[in-house]
Order: structure tokens, then sequence, then C-alpha cells
């Protein structure tokens, strides 16, 4: 793939989604590769829907193409923001800008990826019903707009979502499953960098498992994750790569792990997502009878 020469400069590729599938471990081993730059903020949101809570920063096409302005020459750009994979219009507005773009999704089970982005709101505090209760008030939230990371079912309804990407890029789209990260973490970036056509025999350290979810041992340090306080605001600006590593370490510091889903409660997800699962897989061509086996693989919250 040879990166984009104009002015100003989209970037090359986007990582999609779906979240709390695994995308910011790989958000941070790619950023390795010396053929690659994504900026050090990721889910800038630029191409989510308007609506979207978190993208007020780079809502103007300005401020999102400044943080390509350090891209070097001869290097591929990349964009992580998991709200493009559900978002109605993002394929689309990714096309526009940039119609040769290669685009990565990673697939989770929904089921565990439900339980997974409930246990990351609980650990920001954004969260405070139980999983159950939560599942319930699902409907009232999509009703009320209190969608963004809120809605734990309609987020893993995969096959439209993939759908729309596939048709909007084809060949240049690529379906990858978070089991596949999680057992052969370096398999699955070689086989990216392949898709994105840089060196995939460039060593990558795969060994760190990105920004996990769970009950919080501190609720402040909690707090402090994702609320702002009095200079925040300048402590991003002037050390935000740092902080942004700090973060990532007291995060994994802060957090235990769950306890397992109620299995009354995964049956009952699994056949709510069947219909979709069976149909996603006919069309990715893959056997994903594993999301459907109410026998937990061992309860993993990373992403």
């Amino acid at each position: 793939m040879k990166p984009n020469s104009s002015d100003p400069r989209f970037p090359d590729f986007y990582i999609v989604g779906a979240a709390k599938s695994g995308t910011t471990s790989l958000f941070h081993y790619l950023r390795q590769h010396p053929s690659i730059f994504i900026p050090w903020v990721k889910e800038l949101h630029y191409f989510a829907d308007r609506s979207h809570p978190h993208g007020g920063r780079f809502r103007k096409r300005e401020s999102y193409l400044r943080m390509y302005e350090s891209c070097p020459p001869g290097v591929l750009a990349g964009d992580a923001s998991t709200s493009y994979l559900p978002s109605p219009t993002a394929a689309l507005r990714i096309r526009s800008a940039r119609p040769d773009a290669r685009i990565i999704a990673v697939l989770r089970d929904p089921v565990d990826r439900a339980y997974s982005n409930y246990w990351n709101k609980r650990a920001t505090l954004q969260e405070e019903l139980s999983f159950e209760d939560a599942l319930d008030d699902e409907p009232r939230r999509d009703q009320s707009g209190l969608t963004h990371g809120f809605l734990y079912v309609q987020t893993g309804l995969y096959y439209e979502q993939v759908k729309r990407f596939a048709d909007a890029f084809g060949e240049r789209f690529r379906v990858y499953l978070f089991d596949d990260l999680r057992s052969d973490a370096g398999a699955l970036c070689r086989d990216i960098l392949s898709f994105l056509d840089v060196d995939p025999d460039w060593s990558l350290d795969t060994s760190v498992v990105y920004y996990p979810s769970g009950l919080v041992r501190s609720r402040i340090l909690g707090w402090l994750m994702v609320r702002p306080f009095p200079g925040r605001r300048w402590l991003v600006q002037r050390w935000g790569p740092h902080l942004r590593d700090l973060k990532g370490t007291v995060w994994r510091r802060n957090v235990r792990r769950p306890p397992p889903m109620n299995p009354v409660t995964r049956l009952r997800l699994i056949e709510i997502f069947r219909p979709d699962v069976e149909r996603l897989g006919g069309f990715l061509g893959r056997d994903l009878s594993a999301w459907l086996d109410p026998r937990p693989g061992g309860p993993s919250t990373e992403g």
C-alpha cells in the first residue's frame, strides 16, 4: 500500500473496532513499526456519527488532520477508532475522504464482548446497574440517546456493521477474530502488516495486554482515568504520550478480574445473538459456532 502523498493527508488505514475486542492492544503493537504512524490519541472519532460525545476535539477537519502533520513521508498513517464499526455512516464517510483506504476490524464473541464492555464502564464509574439490569435497560437507553458504549447488545450485532464496510471497501476490508489475537498476537500482526504492504517480519512486542476490564481496586483512580479535573487539558497537551503510557500502567494495576457471568444470562445472550452470528459466519465464510457455546472459554476482559 502506497502512503497517501496528498495535502492535507487523510490516514491510509483505519482500525474500526469492535470495541473491547483487543483494538487498544493492536493500536500499541502496530505503532511500533517504523513504516506505520498512528497518533498517540486513540479514538479520534472524526468519522463517527455527529452525535458521538467524545469526538468534539477532532470534529473539525483541521483539528483531525493536524494529528497527522508529523507523519514522515513514505510512512503509512492510521486511525484507530472503535466508534466507526457500529456507525451507520462512517464507512461511506471514510470512503469519500480516502477511497483507497485499508480497513481492519477485530470481532469478538459478542457475549463476552458485551460483558467486557459492561465491566469497562464499571471500571470508569460510568455504570452503576447490574449487568442484567443494564441489559433490560438497553431499549430505554437507545431511545434516550445514551448509546455510545452503553448498548452492550446492539454493539455486538456485527452482521450489518461488517456488511457496510465490506460493501464500501471490498477486498480492502479485512476482518480478524479476537481469539486469534489472544492466541497468537504476533502471527495476527504479521498478517495485518502484509495486508498493509509493509515489512511483516519487523519484530513487535505483543506481550502486554492493554486496558483490561474488571473490578476497580480504587474508585478514585477509576474516576481520574476518565473525568475532567483542573489542569487536565494542560497536562494532556504537554505530556500526552507519556500520560497515555502512565495511564495504561495505572489502569492495569487498578483492575482485577470480574466475577464470571451468570450462566442464565449467558444463555439469554446467546439466543439473542444467534441469528446475527449465523448470518455473519455465512457472510465471512468462517465457523463462528464457538460463539454460541454456553460454556465460557475462560472469562477474558481484555480490550
